[in-house]
C-alpha cells in the first residue's frame, strides 16, 4: 500500500512539474444585444493588435517558459471577421445615404494565466479591446474588459482552453458593440 501511495503521489508532483505547451484556433463571436443601430449605413472595419507578445500566458508547472499557450491562427483575421458578422447584425450594409462609418477594433490584451493550489488550478483570463468610431469628425472611443477565473482540478486540455479564451474575448466583443453610447453616436452623426 506504502509503494502505490509513493508512486501516485510521485506521478502527481511529476505531473505538476511538467506542463508542455498548446496553441488554440481562436473564433470569437459576439452577442449583440440591444438596438439594431446600423440601420443600412456602411461601415469599414480596421484591426488592431497591440499586444507585446504572440503568447497569452503560461499553463503553469515547474519549467512555465516552456508551457506557453499561443494562438495557431490570425487573431486580425480572425477578429476582423467576429466584427464583420456583428456588423451585418447590426444593420450595416451600405444600403443607407448615411455618411459611411469607421470601425477601428484595437485588441489591448488577452492573457491567460495559471495558479496552482491546494490541488486547484486557477486559470484567469483578461481581454480589453478598444473600439474607436468616427463618422465624418466626430468620433466615439470605447473601451470593454473582461476578466474570467475557472478553478480545475487538473489543466484544461487544448479544446477546453480554446473555449474559455474564446468566450472571454467575444464577451468584450459583443459588450463593445452593445454599447448604448456608441449607438446612439451613430444615431447623431
Amino acid at each position: 500500500m506504502k509503494v502505490l501511495l509513493k508512486t501516485l503521489g510521485l506521478s502527481l508532483f511529476l505531473s505538476a512539474c511538467a506542463v508542455s505547451p498548446q496553441s488554440v484556433v481562436l473564433q470569437p463571436q459576439a452577442s449583440i444585444t440591444g438596438p439594431m443601430y446600423g440601420q443600412g449605413r456602411a461601415l469599414t472595419i480596421n484591426i488592431k493588435d497591440q499586444r507585446s507578445s504572440s503568447i497569452l500566458g503560461s499553463r503553469g508547472g515547474v519549467y512555465e517558459n516552456s508551457s506557453a499557450i499561443s494562438i495557431s491562427n490570425d487573431i486580425n483575421s480572425a477578429l476582423l471577421v467576429a466584427a464583420q458578422q456583428s456588423a451585418t447584425q447590426l444593420g450595416f450594409d451600405g444600403t443607407s445615404s448615411a455618411a459611411p462609418a469607421h470601425l477601428t477594433l484595437i485588441l489591448e490584451k488577452l492573457s491567460y494565466d495559471t495558479l496552482y493550489n491546494n490541488l486547484i488550478y486557477t486559470v484567469s483570463l483578461d481581454a480589453k479591446i478598444t473600439l474607436i468610431t468616427t463618422v465624418g469628425g466626430s468620433s466615439h472611443t470605447g473601451h470593454y474588459q473582461t476578466q474570467r477565473s475557472h478553478k480545475f482540478s487538473r489543466l484544461p486540455d487544448a479544446q477546453k482552453n480554446q473555449e474559455i479564451i474564446n468566450e472571454v474575448l467575444s464577451t468584450s466583443l459583443g459588450r463593445g458593440l452593445s454599447d448604448l453610447s456608441l449607438a446612439n453616436f451613430l444615431a447623431g452623426n
